[in-house]
């Protein structure tokens, strides 16, 4: 097959056959090749200098994006759970008298190890290990809620100041302040007050707490001290019997020592004293305190 192509500028008309048909078509090809790798050049040059982006097609990149956003909600949960247990950590902290700085989300934590070959997270890969630390962070939650809630009930009782009577009878002999001393008949501070009655009479605990001494003492003969906590003390002196013994919990109104006449005494009574940082405190404001009434007094 022969094309005739006519020529005005020649004058004149020019045959081409097959084999210039075939030159012709090439150089086309080149030509149009190398527009397109002007092109490319062009984009590229432009997005590493000046980085431009260009528009994305719609397709896997919109799922890849929405899952993305999605992530970034998880996230956002996740930090929001972290100013809740860096809440938790620091009442913990105050309760238990933890410093606790250092378990704080804003401190950073330092890090360190060999350099091992590895791979990036996909999408799918890093979506699980968001919601296994979402997880995580619940689990860590719950425990501080129930230790708080532990450490909350452990100091209120601890703020309990001993105020129940040390014994059912009541029968005060001796008050609390200055008397004259039964033995050389000196003024003295009595600092403490006295119950009567009949030697083996239970003596009861007037608050919760701690025994710290459970012994015999020239002068309070046996007895026994209880450490209730936040400075306070409670003691009951010139028993014939103790029912304790050193670092035992002791309740409120448990029996903790029988009614007798030891040490220096002069006859069966209970000498009971309640103390705040190892200053005397009259134990009637205690009494009063708490609503116990008629406490006879001899």
């Amino acid at each position: 097959m022969n094309i005739i192509v006519v020529s005005n500028r020649l004058s004149k008309a020019v045959t081409l056959d097959a084999r210039h048909l075939v030159v012709v078509a090439a150089l086309a090809l080149f030509a149009v090749l190398g527009m397109v790798s002007a092109a490319s050049w062009a984009t590229y040059t432009l997005t590493r200098q000046f980085g431009w982006h260009l528009p994305t097609l719609s397709g896997s990149a919109a799922a890849n994006q929405k899952e993305i956003d999605a992530l970034a909600v998880k996230l956002g949960e996740i930090q929001a759970k972290l100013v809740q247990l860096d809440g938790l950590t620091e009442r913990v902290a105050d309760k238990s008298g933890v410093d606790p700085r250092p378990f704080l989300s804003g401190e950073k934590s330092p890090r360190g190890g060999a350099m091992l070959p590895g791979r990036p997270f996909n999408v799918h890969e890093l979506a699980a290990e968001i919601g296994q630390t979402a997880r995580r962070l619940d689990d860590r939650t719950d425990q501080l809620n129930l230790i708080d809630s532990l450490l909350l009930e452990k100091r209120i009782m601890s703020w309990r100041a001993p105020s129940e009577l040390p014994m059912p009878s009541g029968v005060q002999s001796s008050h609390f302040g200055w008397r004259i001393d039964p033995f050389n008949g000196r003024q003295t501070f009595h600092e403490g007050i006295d119950f009567i009655g009949d030697v083996g009479a239970p003596i009861q605990a007037a608050a919760p707490g701690t025994v710290v001494t459970a012994e015999y003492h020239p002068e309070y003969g046996n007895i026994v001290e209880i450490d209730h906590g936040n400075g306070f003390t409670s003691r009951y002196a010139h028993a014939s019997k103790l029912l304790v013994k050193k670092g035992d919990l002791i309740a409120a109104g448990q029996q903790v020592s029988l009614m007798g006449s030891t040490g220096r005494s002069t006859g069966p009574h209970l000498h009971f004293e309640i103390r705040y940082k190892g200053v005397p405190q009259n134990p009637l404001h205690f009494l009063q305190m708490a609503g116990t009434q008629n406490i006879a007094s001899r």
